[in-house]
């Protein structure tokens, strides 16, 4: 997602034009690489990601009309993200993507998979595998990449401190909320779900988020029982089907809440929940805020 893309403007830029890509800070640390990227996406973009390390994309704003990606053996997303969306692909694992919009903003983190983590009173650790995630949404995670990005910009020895805590910080978060079931027995092979599968169930649920979605249609999506669908579900996604399904409504209703005047009741009902008041529960559940002071708190800051 880092490479720039290769356009042809209609007339040649002017001095003051902005680059289509742009690296507004770098910063390195061992095992761990941090970009925080601008780019134009006004003509349609492609991205692909396969390396041998960890990338987590974030990201931090600009207005996208159209947003499609899938992560291999995880299945797809469609639809725009809202500032904070987080994708992980895993090292070796295949990442597509295409969007179309105007000029966005992410932090891209490239992390080894034998990157250390010091762990409190225990003994230093590797990273080691992490678990895919498809515009997931982590505020946490989120604090401490926009911080370490703009502190990656300032050139003085206690803005580096600082970042320096903060990126062991990141990495602690990385291993503890991050890493692939490696503890756990793996299923039977006839209850993982195939490539095929996750990509049928992701598609399912993102076409269907203002409906009722059972277990039930779920297991025939897939072509097994409910019990073996629970278990090779979380191995795949890594939550199960009820957390899977509201997190993609709620990042639904975020990005209307942003780029959208529709009436909040209209919203829930468009995401699939059943009133304004349940709605509203679950979203502060999940962001800590209602969805009003949302949407007037990310346009303020979107004009600053």
């Amino acid at each position: 997602m880092s490479a720039p893309f290769a356009k042809s403007p209609a007339r040649p830029p002017t001095p003051a034009a902005a680059p289509p890509f742009e690296v507004l800070a770098h910063a390195q640390w061992q095992g761990l690489e941090l970009l925080w990227c601008r780019e134009d996406i006004r003509t349609p973009t492609q991205w692909a990601i396969h390396a041998p390390r960890h990338t987590v994309i974030v990201h931090l704003g600009g207005g996208m009309r159209s947003l499609e990606t899938e992560i291999e053996g995880l299945g797809a997303a469609h639809g725009p993200p809202a500032p904070g969306d987080i994708w992980l692909v895993p090292a070796g694992a295949q990442y597509h993507g295409q969007a179309k919009g105007t000029v966005i903003s992410y932090a891209e983190l490239r992390v080894a998979p034998e990157a250390g983590v010091a762990l409190p009173g225990a003994a230093g650790a590797e990273l080691g595998s992490l678990g895919g995630r498809l515009a997931h949404r982590d505020e946490f995670f989120l604090a401490l990449v926009a911080r370490l990005a703009r502190l990656a910009r300032e050139p003085d020895d206690l803005s580096a401190m600082m970042a320096e805590g903060l990126q062991d910080a990141l990495r602690q978060h990385l291993f503890r909320d991050y890493r692939a079931a490696l503890v756990r027995e793996a299923p039977p092979r006839g209850d993982a779900l195939s490539a095929l599968q996750s990509r049928r169930l992701s598609d399912y649920i993102e076409a269907r988020l203002d409906r009722r979605i059972r277990l039930d249609d779920l297991a025939e999506v897939a072509g097994m029982s409910v019990h073996r669908l629970l278990v090779a579900f979380r191995m795949r996604f890594g939550s199960t089907p009820m957390q899977y399904i509201l997190e993609r409504r709620l990042r639904q209703a975020r990005w209307q809440l942003l780029n959208t005047d529709r009436p909040i009741l209209e919203i829930a009902m468009a995401c699939g929940f059943s009133s304004h008041g349940h709605f509203t529960a679950t979203f502060r559940r999940a962001t800590g805020t209602t969805p009003q002071r949302f949407r007037g708190g990310l346009r303020t800051r979107a004009a600053d």
